[in-house]
């Protein structure tokens, strides 16, 4: 088996977080519903990122990042 990446293994400890959330009622719903979409949508970003380049989405994103601060 492969290691996970980045991506993968913050998806999991998100829905890890959410799971354990929804069963001792730790968090409020919203940000127990912000933890487990977060973290699905993170899990599907790495299995993409497994096969696919993700060098112009970092650019990107570096880019807008970039904008916002002013730099």
């Amino acid at each position: 088996m492969k290691k996970l990446n980045n991506y993968i293994n913050f998806g999991l400890l998100l829905n890890a977080i959410g799971i354990i959330s929804s069963r001792f009622n730790l968090l409020p719903s919203f940000t127990q519903g912000v933890c487990v979409g977060l973290g699905l949508t993170l899990i599907l970003v790495g299995i993409y990122a497994e096969n696919h380049d993700l060098a112009k989405l970092k650019n990107y994103k570096r880019n807008i990042l970039n904008k916002a601060l002013g730099k």
